[in-house]
């Protein structure tokens, strides 16, 4: 159940906003040097302002593979060499673009609950095998709760993101 929670928080973490975050690049991987790399490994990101990203590239060899990455990522960013640096502009989201987000969250909330129900249900199934009836009630009540408690939690990112993509944070 932790690990779904966990999971969820992640997707969400990678969904923009609209508000530049250096966590936005964390995911892309570079061609450089005949290897596919990690963004971290080429370069540091920083936010210079709310709506645009710097990349200071350790190596000017691998700008353009950089600005190849990130232009090519789904993102659909399009960032430009200046230097050793890459600038990479965050457009504000369109409404449908907002639309888009929060269902994409929605389905990621669902995605984690319907992994809670699947932990719950082995959870279930191991306490049936346990020989008191008293203890499996016991058993199956703990785990029923912790279940709600789960749900709960995913229900509360879940909100937290919504209205973090509704007010252009995060």
């Amino acid at each position: 159940m932790e690990r779904a929670l966990g999971h969820m928080q992640g997707e969400l973490a990678n969904i923009r906003t609209g508000r530049a975050s250096p966590g936005m690049l964390d995911h892309l991987k570079v061609d450089v040097y005949g290897d596919r790399m990690p963004l971290k490994a080429c370069g540091s990101v920083s936010v210079r302002d709310p709506q645009l990203l710097a990349v200071t590239v350790f190596d000017s060899d691998a700008v353009p593979a950089v600005v190849k990455a990130i232009a090519e990522s789904p993102l659909k960013l399009n960032p430009r060499a200046e230097g050793q640096e890459v600038l990479v502009p965050i457009p504000r989201p369109t409404a449908e673009t907002l639309a888009a987000m929060i269902k994409v969250c929605r389905a990621e909330a669902e995605n984690a609950k319907v992994s809670v129900r699947h932990a719950r249900k082995a959870a279930m199934d191991a306490a049936k095998k346990l020989a008191s009836e008293d203890e499996r009630k016991r058993v199956e009540k703990e785990v029923q709760k912790l279940t709600d408690d789960y749900i709960a939690q995913v229900e509360s990112v879940m909100t937290k993101k919504e209205a973090a993509i509704k007010s252009h944070d995060s």
